[in-house]
């Protein structure tokens, strides 16, 4: 099979290329992103990622993830779908969408040392792989921001040299 994007190509039709975010993520973001399963403190939130155990019924263009946010705010906040983003390795984003039994995850509500969580679907129509799992609660006040989570359950930081 050929292919011509108008620009060279190399001998491998398998090298992937990394596009830039789009939307750009937050300069807030914690450089080293948390892995698969970690509790991240959002500012008055914790947000915990993990990779469903079964994988909901649904069409392939969809990738799933669990999530939970957790309140630790004195006053009552409000989620969106918006929030929540799934970034590709091509650099786009999708955000949360209803899928099959699947409610669109993010339209919630959180009390103090109340929970929300669920499954989350983004339907990705390209071959790209997710690789970033983007929580960007900032908008809700200065006592929240941005966390991001890697989405390879193989994932494990570098560490730091010194």
């Amino acid at each position: 099979m050929s292919c011509s994007s108008g620009s060279s190509t190399s001998s491998t039709t398998t090298q992937v290329q990394v596009g830039t975010p789009v939307p750009p993520i937050p300069s807030e973001v914690n450089a080293i992103p948390f892995t698969v399963g970690a509790v991240a403190a959002a500012g008055n939130a914790e947000i915990r990622m993990s990779l469903p155990t079964e994988t909901p019924e649904a069409s392939d263009d969809f990738y799933f993830l669990e999530v939970q946010v957790t309140s630790g705010a004195l006053e009552p906040f409000s989620l969106r779908p918006d929030m929540f983003r799934v970034y590709t390795v091509d650099g786009m984003s999708y955000t949360p969408v209803a899928a099959g039994t699947i409610e669109q995850f993010g339209n919630a509500t959180l009390q103090s040392g109340e929970s929300y969580e669920g499954i989350l679907a983004v339907s990705i129509p390209t071959d790209s792989e997710p690789a970033l799992f983007l929580a960007d609660l900032s908008d809700l006040g200065e006592r929240f921001f941005p966390v991001a989570f890697s989405v390879d359950p193989s994932f494990t930081p570098a560490t730091p040299e010194g």
